[in-house]
């Protein structure tokens, strides 16, 4: 995962009642459990950030796992949103393959709209994401044996900090690290891939979050010739 980032403040209310927290890397485990793509006793998540914080907060929470410690989630949910109802289905089932229910937090007077429920993670699904320090555009894990190959290279919100230029030396490094037949996903669409990288973009699917305008995203997948 590139750039997993930290969530600890609702993006447009501004509500940051909660604890600073990653989601993404138990989001994309809970989710490839669940699509039997695969299973806890052989998955293994790598992110690579440039935020020295939030390499040091997943190592943290690595650390508080091997002490027996859980990662508690806390999932808020504007009420009043007009939200897709498949985003709300989402919602209410998410972490029912890595975790189990857990006391959220208390919402403050003022945000009654908001839907609260939180998640507890066992200490080995912490345990089974590394976090690295990797400047994609720069940098890739190398030498990769066969066997040590991604299957899944995930990116979102970050190629459209890129220019046409590094956004080929991103794509470039991704399929180094990726297995012929992995697949890299992508919110914003490669603007420029080299010749030389052996990666085609086959398909999409759009996201839509609520009936607001502009609400959703396309998620772009790339496959690793």
């Amino acid at each position: 995962i590139v750039g997993p980032g930290f969530d600890f403040t609702d993006k447009r209310e501004g509500y940051d009642f909660y604890p600073q927290q990653t989601f993404q890397p138990f989001a994309v485990i809970d989710s490839l459990i669940r699509l039997g793509l695969a299973g806890m006793d052989d998955l293994r998540v790598t992110t690579f950030d440039l935020s020295l914080r939030i390499n040091q907060h997943i190592e943290a929470a690595r650390e508080r796992a091997r002490a027996g410690g859980a990662y508690v989630l806390q999932l808020p949910l504007e009420a009043d949103a007009h939200l897709n109802p498949d985003f709300v289905r989402y919602w209410k089932r998410f972490g029912d393959r890595i975790g189990e229910e857990a006391r959220a937090v208390r919402l403050p007077l003022g945000v009654e709209s908001v839907q609260l429920r939180a998640v507890r993670v066992p200490p080995a699904v912490v345990t089974a994401i590394t976090p690295r320090d990797l400047n994609i555009v720069l940098q890739r894990l190398e030498p990769l044996a066969a066997d040590e190959r991604f299957d899944l290279v995930i990116a979102t919100n970050i190629l459209l900090y890129y220019d046409d230029f590094e956004q080929s030396l991103a794509l470039a490094n991704v399929a180094k690290m990726l297995r012929p037949g992995g697949f890299f996903l992508s919110n914003n669409k490669p603007t420029f891939i080299l010749p030389t990288t052996p990666m085609d973009v086959v398909g999409y699917t759009d996201v839509v979050y609520s009936d607001q305008p502009n609400d959703q995203t396309r998620l772009l997948w790339c496959l690793r010739r």
